[in-house]
């Protein structure tokens, strides 16, 4: 090319806001992969590259064009084994080559875009003359929606399950109560003592049922948009079991179940007062709930360095397999009734999961069919 030439076009190349090059691919060696991947012994020649080029792989030119194979000492690790073989594939067919992936530079990762073009020599050689851009920025745009619509996802799943709730879960306590009011204000005077006892008992255990929904609803409406305060604070574990212990006397006299709180003094977590209230009122009602008349709930801790393990075990009905694998998911609300017919909407342990996970903790299952269940958590023992 005339100097003249070869300076203008050069001087358009560089107005450009991609990065321009043209190769020459040898036509016996441009079909074996290894050679694409490698830093030495490339199947090509580079004849041109524009500065922008340069900048966006951050290479210094002259170096590049003495050995192209340094290109490849930069492509992030695992797209390697495409670009190889998208480069064979394109030899090979003659094809444009179209290729993204991501380039390791300087310890920061940036994408890149390459478009080419062939052209075939007499000699068989092929010019590939093309484009490099950085698409990092849209990259990182097209993560973000993926994450945003994930997230979208998440929030109707949980939309759908609180009208789900809605429409079942909490219709029927009121229903109850409505249909006890009803008998009670149109024949209460028919009734003795004994039936009116009846009644008003069935309407204040609907009523209770339908308070500790709205609770659960509210405070996991609250967790979702962050908007439950979060007071993290020392606190005596066994003390604050023994509050929550006293509440559920009434309940496990009912069924004759002990309740067994074998937390030691010494113990003290790092949590906010009612979201640990939350997990264990959660935790040692649904113990309470499958565990037939006479069983056993006992409460331990296990103190290690940084944090302190929390087990309510009982010795009740144990869980399926497959009603396990569900127990955590709020796209597949789950609820079994339990030993004497209790109620329940799955809420709770998804409370008890998401307020435990809101602590840096886990919460995690060990359950036998037929020989109980034990629900392990964690909780710091100081500030992190």
């Amino acid at each position: 090319m005339h100097k003249l030439e070869h300076g203008l076009y050069d001087d358009l190349a560089n107005t450009l806001p991609s990065g321009v090059y043209r190769l020459r691919v040898y036509h016996d060696v441009s079909l074996i992969e290894d050679k694409w991947v490698g830093s030495h012994d490339t199947p090509y020649i580079v004849e041109y590259v524009n500065d922008r080029f340069c900048e966006i792989l951050q290479l210094d030119k002259s170096l590049y064009l003495r050995n192209p194979g340094i290109i490849s000492t930069l492509i992030f690790e695992s797209d390697k084994a495409e670009f190889a073989r998208l480069n064979v594939e394109a030899n090979l067919k003659k094809t444009p080559f179209v290729w993204e992936g991501r380039f390791l530079i300087n310890g920061s990762i940036i994408w890149v875009q390459f478009k080419s073009t062939p052209r075939i020599l007499e000699n068989r050689d092929i010019i590939w003359t093309g484009i490099i851009d950085d698409i990092t920025a849209r990259k990182q745009t097209e993560e973000d929606i993926k994450l945003k619509n994930a997230e979208l996802q998440r929030l109707n799943a949980n939309k759908d399950t609180l009208m789900s709730i809605l429409a079942h879960d909490l219709r029927s306590p009121f229903n109850s109560i409505l249909g006890c009011l009803d008998l009670l204000v149109n024949d209460l005077r028919q009734y003795d003592m004994d039936m009116i006892e009846k009644l008003i008992t069935a309407v204040n255990s609907s009523a209770i049922n339908a308070f500790n929904l709205l609770e659960d609803i509210l405070l996991w409406t609250r967790s979702q948009s962050g908007a439950l305060p979060f007071d993290p604070q020392e606190i005596n574990l066994k003390l604050c079991c023994d509050e929550l212990v006293k509440l559920f006397i009434p309940n496990a006299a009912e069924k004759n179940i002990t309740i067994n709180n074998a937390v030691t003094e010494k113990i003290k977590v790092f949590a906010d007062i009612d979201m640990l209230n939350t997990i264990l009122r959660n935790l040692i009602s649904n113990a309470l709930k499958f565990t037939a008349e006479g069983g056993n709930i006992n409460i331990y801790a296990e103190q290690n360095h940084a944090d302190v393990s929390i087990t309510v075990s009982d010795n009740g009905v144990g869980i399926a397999p497959e009603v396990l694998s569900k127990l955590f998911d709020t796209t597949q609300m789950h609820s079994t009734r339990g030993t004497a017919n209790e109620k329940g909407t799955g809420f709770g342990l998804l409370l008890c999961k998401r307020f435990v996970e809101k602590h840096g903790g886990e919460i995690h299952i060990k359950t036998e069919l037929g020989k109980g269940s034990e629900i392990i958590f964690t909780l710091p023992v100081n500030v992190t």
